[in-house]
């Protein structure tokens, strides 16, 4: 009777261990943005940051391809609902724009899920500005990505992208 029980509750144990698993985020450092061509003299990487240098005006944009983590054959669809951006906005005359999209297999229909536009911070602490959505990812029939536009117009911001995730 004891060896039943133990074997009955290492199945229950080894059945929840797929849906323990589901539970990961994704997440990706600032530095392993793709990003466009363009204006490369005016940004830099560091650790995990992509930032605008002290001394540069303009604009970069790139985008980070969002992974499906926690899918398999049986399950595709993640049960994210949060973006969230670690950064540094300590001015006004620079910002972040962060965008979720979905991008539709057979048509390339592009929706963006949801935004964040960087608040100026009071200082040059790194900071989580979030976004909620709708959750529902459909890796079957969708792509999807996060466009990361980087700008600043006067030189005293300090503007820099360090960490993006989905949970």
């Amino acid at each position: 009777m004891k060896k039943a029980i133990a074997l009955s509750l290492f199945l229950v144990c080894l059945a929840a261990l797929p849906a323990a698993a589901q539970t990961f985020d994704w997440s990706s450092v600032g530095s392993a943005i793709v990003l466009d061509e363009g204006l490369t003299n005016i940004y830099d990487l560091s650790g995990p940051q992509v930032f605008l240098k002290a001394n540069s005006v303009g604009e970069i944009e790139g985008r980070f391809p969002v992974t499906n983590t926690v899918g398999s054959g049986t399950n595709i669809t993640p049960a994210w609902n949060t973006l969230t951006a670690s950064l540094v906005d300590n001015h006004s005359s620079g910002w972040l724009t962060i965008t979720l999209y979905r991008v539709d297999k057979c048509t390339a229909t592009q929706t963006p899920l949801c935004q964040i536009n960087s608040s100026n911070g009071a200082d040059d602490s790194v900071r989580c500005e979030t976004c909620q959505f709708d959750g529902g990812f459909d890796f079957a029939n969708n792509a999807y990505y996060i466009h990361v536009l980087l700008k600043k117009t006067d030189t005293p911001p300090a503007i820099a992208l360090y960490e993006l995730a989905l949970n």
